[in-house]
């Protein structure tokens, strides 16, 4: 064969898209619960974060771009983590408080003891499942869904805000630990850091 019809192949055209990875280590994060059947208290939180409060774990309005100011996250029947931009953790505790009235609710703080750390590229699904032990295709684990599951062996809240966008709640003291697994997850794609 002639070399002169040999199509030039660059060897970095072979080698998968580097996994990025974006760690949130000052976000507000407060936890809120409170009763899901309530709507009048579901309406107000939602006139609170200025996103749909989510009743199920397929439903976390977090189809925005990945760097939206709220986020609400289902973590159980009763159980949301709101996640806000820095230094607002009191204020958002507030108006969570003052939108439920006097209904049985709780508030809590929580930002001391969570991260949150974004993976995106076309491998996040592939790096994740490593580790975690669901099923994060499309059909199982859509856009909005969220989970409380672990990365190896640490505790996380999952969710899926793009189709190649994930976010996870780490606790603080293992976010050490997720990092180190994220790198040797990712030996082959690669990983950066913003």
């Amino acid at each position: 064969m002639p070399a002169d019809t040999l199509m030039p192949i660059a060897i970095a055209d072979l080698a998968p898209a580097p996994l990025r990875v974006r760690w949130s280590r000052q976000q507000a994060i407060v936890n809120f619960r409170g009763d899901p059947a309530d709507a009048a208290l579901l309406q107000a939180l939602s006139g609170v974060v200025g996103l749909p409060w989510p009743t199920r774990a397929a439903d976390c309005p977090n189809d925005g771009p990945a760097d939206a100011h709220h986020r609400v996250v289902w973590a159980g029947p009763d159980d949301w983590f709101v996640i806000a931009p820095a230094g607002c953790q009191s204020a958002m505790a507030k108006s969570l408080r003052e939108a439920a009235g006097s209904r049985h609710h709780a508030v809590t703080d929580v930002s001391s003891g969570y991260v949150v750390l974004g993976l995106s590229g076309p491998a996040a699904a592939e790096v994740l499942a490593q580790g975690c032990p669901l099923d994060l295709h499309q059909r199982s684990f859509a856009v909005g869904a969220s989970a409380g599951t672990h990365f190896f062996k640490a505790s996380v809240w999952l969710w899926r805000v793009q189709d190649d966008v994930f976010e996870l709640l780490v606790r603080s003291s293992f976010a050490g630990y997720v990092q180190e697994m994220l790198e040797r997850c990712t030996l082959e794609c690669g990983i950066e850091s913003d």
